[in-house]
């Protein structure tokens, strides 16, 4: 049968608007201005409105990016989503699921025409920011809070590198060059941190012709992310064991990250054959593990079923950068929606 239309989770965005819109303080900060990650305080909410279809020229928009334009570009979390909210401010918005995933080359939005719509202002703070994640890619690949002192610093973990990815993406939409090396390093650091097996099942893939909704099967292993890459000594030898679990948020932020690497390795042209099939192998497996484990009530796999809402929005990427709708027989913008707009409250 025909594919259900998504629900139209933009209402429900009108009352969500209103209420960033009166947490905003009059200097144009969200949160607390003195805080270390007060840039990523602000352009949060600020990507938030603009997502919603709050325009560029809005005065509250105006005044979010005035003091953004004055912060001191620091902490990977927050630089990158204030490159999230600049390419937002000018990328139009594609389809329910701000996608292009599997869109025909010649229709997608050009990145240099985005960078066209740019200030010189602009033009120079995303350079500066996209700058700023570069040298904070330290000899593992990914990320942690910020840039290390020393250049053999390895340490990272999986949420940093993901908006990091997601923050570098956001450049290149808007016509800077990242180059191939960076998605390269990237990509191999995310595979270490990946369960290297896992039991094979049946992975249930969709796709969409004509306005229906087709299924076939695709052989895969339940495979999926931590936190970090870190493990202990156990029963069969030195770092056998993983110091932390599976999740659904780390797993979703696994495979967006991947996704990312991919489309900027085939945007430089420069995806060698084998990098290609570890990174189809590893989102195909990661899909599986979300398969096996889907739910929207909470993060899967989590000991303490914390970090709820970071996994929906894993969720979203996950489903944006791969361009599903589905995972198994769950159709995960549905389910998703239903429980943000039941989770919504009256404010």
């Amino acid at each position: 049968p025909p594919p259900t239309p998504p629900p139209p989770i933009y209402l429900s965005s009108a009352a969500s608007d209103v209420y960033k819109r009166q947490l905003q303080k009059d200097t144009g900060h969200w949160g607390d201005a003195k805080h270390d990650q007060a840039m990523g305080h602000t352009a949060l909410p600020l990507l938030a409105l603009l997502k919603a279809g709050v325009p560029h020229e809005d005065p509250q928009v105006q005044k979010a990016f005035r003091v953004l334009d004055g912060m001191q570009l620091k902490r990977v979390y927050s630089v990158a989503v204030y490159l999230m909210a600049i390419q937002a401010a000018h990328h139009p918005k594609l389809d329910i699921l701000d996608t292009d995933v599997g869109t025909q080359r010649s229709k997608r939005v050009k990145p240099m025409a985005v960078r066209a719509k740019l200030t010189p202002r602009e033009v120079a703070r995303v350079e500066a920011g996209r700058d700023y994640l570069l040298r904070a890619q330290n000899a593992s690949g990914l990320w942690h809070y910020d840039i290390k002192e020393s250049p053999t610093a390895s340490g990272c973990d999986l949420s940093n590198a993901q908006y990091a990815l997601l923050g570098l993406r956001a450049a290149m939409d808007a016509g800077f060059k990242v180059d191939a090396k960076v998605w390269r390093a990237a990509l191999q650091g995310l595979l270490a941190h990946q369960d290297a097996k896992g039991p094979k099942v049946d992975l249930l893939e969709h796709r969409i012709d004509e306005g229906y909704a087709f299924q076939s099967k695709t052989r895969a292993r339940v495979r999926g992310f931590h936190y970090t890459n870190r493990k202990a000594n156990g029963p069969l030898g030195e770092n056998t064991v993983w110091s932390n679990p599976v999740t659904g948020s780390m797993t979703t932020a696994g495979i967006a990250c991947v996704a990312i690497c991919q489309e900027g390795l085939w945007r430089s042209r420069r995806f060698k054959g084998s990098d290609r099939k570890k990174s189809r192998e590893a989102i195909r497996d990661g899909l599986a593990w979300m398969q096996q484990n889907f739910t929207v009530t909470e993060n899967p796999g989590h000991p303490h079923k914390s970090h709820h809402m970071y996994y929906v929005y894993g969720l979203e990427r996950k489903g944006m950068l791969t361009g599903r709708r589905w995972i198994g027989q769950h159709d995960w913008y549905t389910q998703g929606a239903d429980l943000l707009l039941g989770s919504q409250d009256e404010r």
